[in-house]
């Protein structure tokens, strides 16, 4: 009993001395002016120098690509397919053969061309013998002029064969002279000249994006085969907002993926594949985004970018002189940046005064300031934005 007495008394002594202990704490209070002032001036604030350098400015914008080059290939008469040499994806050169086909009308238009030329040729004898005749006395002035009549006709009907199998011949990216296709049609058979231009090539070099016809398909006139672009270079449209199209006339543009992020003092495109070359001409507003549209052209090794596919470019303006401080150094406050710099007050080598500047984007853990500072001026790093504060006669008060 003796023992759990003790104990009781032993708690209760505890509970009055913690209590006497809880009542000797201080009790908080607002901080003043004074007591932060003097932790500031007693703090040692850390510098770095302002060193110049150039500085570019600069923009990203969403940008689409187009083809430079871009056609559907089709038959101008109906056809059936015979051979396909190339599947979607293909590279080609200009002249591949893309497919062969069996024309009937490209058939009736040589023997059309043939039978034209055979005329002329009769025509034309004829129109001799009565030349010869006339002289003979055996015929007529009239019929001389009757024979060079039937002649331009002949003539004339040739010549519109030959532009109708030219025409056909051109849509299909076929190259024929006229001279030496009427020389083959003498010494070969109409079937295996026909066999031998049914064939359609590429016009230029390309890649094949797709195929609309499968072997042995009977196609109408005007079918479409293929898809064929030029991508070795490439358009960019880049869509921006009508105040910023100032910026973007001056400097250089590159795509995203080729961008160095330490440029300050470079070129703003690690390769020349990555830079932009305007296409000039005036700026075209697009009513459906209601963005202005400047056009570029790039090379496109390996043939990545693809017609209507969306990249991301970035404009760098031309560069200019700034000078450059840490990032830490520069502060904001009610928008407008500020720097502490040391030395500014007269007579008071170690006062510190804070400068208003107007700065760019950051890059690597320093800011570029365009103006309110000078190389070689000394600015704060550590506590800046208390210093701020305490310069500005506007010090923090912490309530508890």
């Amino acid at each position: 009993m003796k023992i759990k007495a003790i104990c009781v008394w032993m708690k209760t002594q505890s509970i009055k001395c913690c209590l006497f202990a809880v009542c000797l704490l201080p009790v908080p209070v607002a901080a003043t002016v004074t007591t932060t002032a003097t932790s500031m001036t007693t703090a040692v604030p850390t510098m770095a120098v302002a060193v110049a350098g150039q500085w570019r400015a600069s923009a990203t914008a969403f940008a689409r690509v187009k083809a430079y080059r871009q056609v559907t290939l089709r038959l101008p008469f109906a056809a059936r397919i015979t051979a396909l040499h190339v599947e979607p994806g293909a590279h080609v050169v200009a002249g591949t053969e893309l497919a062969h086909f069996d024309a009937p009308l490209l058939r009736q238009n040589l023997a059309n061309w043939k039978q034209a030329l055979l005329e002329v040729q009769l025509a034309q004898k004829h129109l001799q013998i009565l030349r010869e005749t006339q002289i003979q006395h055996t015929s007529t002035r009239q019929q001389r002029v009757a024979g060079e009549q039937a002649l331009a006709q002949a003539q004339g009907k040739a010549r519109l064969q030959w532009e109708t199998l030219a025409a056909s011949a051109d849509l299909l990216h076929i190259k024929i002279e006229r001279q030496a296709l009427a020389k083959q049609l003498k010494q070969q058979e109409v079937s295996r000249i026909a066999q031998q231009l049914g064939s359609l090539k590429a016009p230029f070099d390309g890649l094949i994006v797709k195929r609309q016809v499968t072997l042995g398909e009977q196609l109408e006139a005007g079918s479409a085969l293929f898809e064929l672009e030029a991508l070795q270079q490439v358009y960019v449209n880049v869509y921006i907002p009508r105040a910023v199209l100032t910026f973007w006339h001056k400097g250089e543009t590159c795509r995203d993926s080729t961008l160095d992020n330490t440029v300050q003092h470079a070129a703003p495109c690690r390769t020349k594949s990555g830079l932009l070359q305007p296409v000039g001409g005036v700026p075209l507003y697009d009513a459906r985004t209601g963005l202005w549209r400047l056009r570029f052209t790039s090379h496109n090794p390996g043939l990545l970018l693809r017609d209507g596919s969306w990249i991301v470019v970035k404009h760098f303006a031309p560069p200019r002189p700034v000078v450059w401080v840490p990032q830490a150094a520069v502060v904001s406050r009610h928008r407008q940046s500020w720097c502490m710099v040391a030395g500014k007050h007269a007579g008071d080598s170690d006062a510190y005064k804070a400068v208003a500047v107007k700065t760019g984007a950051a890059v690597d853990g320093r800011v570029p300031v365009i103006s309110g500072l000078q190389a070689g001026d000394k600015v704060m790093t550590s506590g800046a934005y208390e210093w701020l504060y305490r310069d500005l006669k506007q010090l923090i008060k912490f309530v508890d």
